[in-house]
């Protein structure tokens, strides 16, 4: 049984992230807590339907990105495409298995993107987009709590675009080219945040006309 249930976390881990494919696989389950082992292992129902939802959203979001490349920008690190993938798979996961138990498999998550920055420094993970994470998965479990069920997944979309579009989500500051800017609007050379957790990178509200 420990085994299945092993099976399946590591398959939601892997559906979370594409980046998470090429990690190894013992390195997963080595990023959890000793509670969060027992947690997961306890809980074999609810990862697997965790999975679903996760695969679900990915789909979606390919599918946004495809219709609106400009909002839905993929290619771009940190940004609205990012906040709204958070704020969507906490709503579809707390409507599925529960507020708490979503909150728990999103902190999972980041620690899982800390650990990989402790033994890979150069992977891209810093503080900065581990609580730009942390926030707009509050917004999306908030959404959830304020909206109940959405029968219409377009209204859904909606929705979450607007409280994007005003504000109400964290993403890292940058220039209209995508540079990271500090907190004085000077640009983040990559070599001068990349490799350092904590650095000059931070979160400002998502309808900042500088990110536009």
């Amino acid at each position: 049984m420990k085994n299945i249930s092993l099976t399946f976390l590591i398959l939601f881990l892997f559906a979370l992230n594409n980046s998470l494919y090429s990690q190894n696989k013992k390195m997963l389950f080595k990023s959890l807590s000793t509670k969060d082992k027992i947690w997961c292992l306890k809980n074999f129902s609810t990862i697997k339907k965790s999975l679903d939802i996760s695969n679900s959203v990915l789909i979606t979001m390919d599918s946004l990105s495809k219709k609106d490349k400009d909002f839905y920008n993929k290619n771009i690190e940190a940004g609205k495409y990012d906040a709204f993938r958070h704020v969507l798979w906490m709503y579809k996961l707390s409507e599925n298995i529960g507020v708490e138990k979503a909150r728990r498999i999103g902190n999972i998550y980041e620690r899982y993107n800390e650990y990989i920055f402790k033994i890979n420094p150069n992977s891209g993970y810093d503080l900065a987009s581990m609580n730009m994470d942390l926030y707009n998965n509050e917004v999306g479990i908030y959404l959830f709590l304020k909206e109940g069920k959405k029968k219409n997944e377009e209204k859904l979309f909606l929705i979450i675009k607007e409280i994007i579009k005003n504000g109400y989500v964290k993403i890292v500051f940058k220039d209209k080219e995508y540079n990271n800017l500090d907190k004085n609007n000077l640009i983040i050379e990559e070599n001068q945040w990349k490799g350092k957790w904590e650095n000059q990178r931070h979160l400002i509200n998502s309808n900042s006309a500088i990110c536009e």
